[in-house]
């Protein structure tokens, strides 16, 4: 009972540009889990080899747009403005970083960290559209791409009753919310979730990067706990 509660926290309401250089930091990518690599991940690959970019970014945003938009709802508690703003950052900086991502951890695993740094970026300067350094009349096909993902969320957003257990996923920290997100609705590998969820511009090396893995995996079952809590508290289990 409590999964299917998890899983309803992240689906209906756990739904975080890059900094200088981010993309460059991030050396090919070998994954430690069994789970193969999607064709999006094989064809955005391929697209970056041959450096048909514009290519490249349209397969990322036709299979992540959506999900990353929602993410952004999420952090902006449905502020539409907000998450507008950032996605489109978070799609300027996808365009830029495109020719210097060396496929380190999954593209999807970037767009996360994109994602994360763009609200950050923007919680400390709300008033500045995101630092933006592309305007999107400079790159008029940009705006294509992020016109769908917009169009097709919110429609949910707008029939989406809050409820009480939006309110006990708010009594989470952030980054707690960003841990459910990512780990229950998205399904990340967790070398994934520790790439989007570093802090750095940096990436870690190995050994570093397998310590973030085990405390994000404690804190992840930190996170299940009190959610359990709450919701025997409230009644709802």
């Amino acid at each position: 009972m409590f999964l299917n509660l998890a899983y309803y926290l992240a689906e209906t309401r756990a739904f975080p540009s890059i900094a200088p250089g981010l993309g460059s930091a991030f050396a090919r990518y070998e994954p430690v889990t069994d789970e193969p690599v999607s064709e999006t991940e094989r064809s955005a690959e391929a697209a970056c080899q041959s450096q048909d970019y514009r290519a490249a970014i349209t397969i990322v945003m036709e299979s992540y747009g959506t999900e990353i938009y929602s993410f952004l709802l999420a952090q902006f508690r449905g502020d539409v403005g907000a998450a507008d703003d950032v996605f489109s950052a978070f799609t300027e900086d996808l365009w830029r970083g495109l020719p210097k991502f060396q496929w380190r951890c999954s593209i999807r695993a970037w767009c996360y960290k994109l994602a994360r740094s763009g609200v950050s970026r923007f919680r400390r300067s709300p008033h500045n559209k995101a630092n933006r350094r592309v305007a999107l009349s400079e790159a008029p096909f940009l705006e294509e791409l992020v016109q769908p993902a917009r169009t097709s969320t919110l429609p949910h957003l707008r029939t989406d009753v809050k409820d009480r257990f939006e309110e006990l996923r708010d009594k989470l920290s952030p980054e707690d919310r960003d841990l459910l997100i990512l780990r229950v609705d998205r399904n990340l590998p967790w070398r994934d979730i520790a790439y989007a969820m570093q802090t750095g511009d940096q990436p870690p090396e190995d050994e570093q990067l397998k310590k973030l893995e085990a405390a994000l995996r404690q804190r992840f079952a930190g996170v299940k706990d009190r959610l359990k809590r709450l919701a025997q508290d409230a009644g709802l289990l």
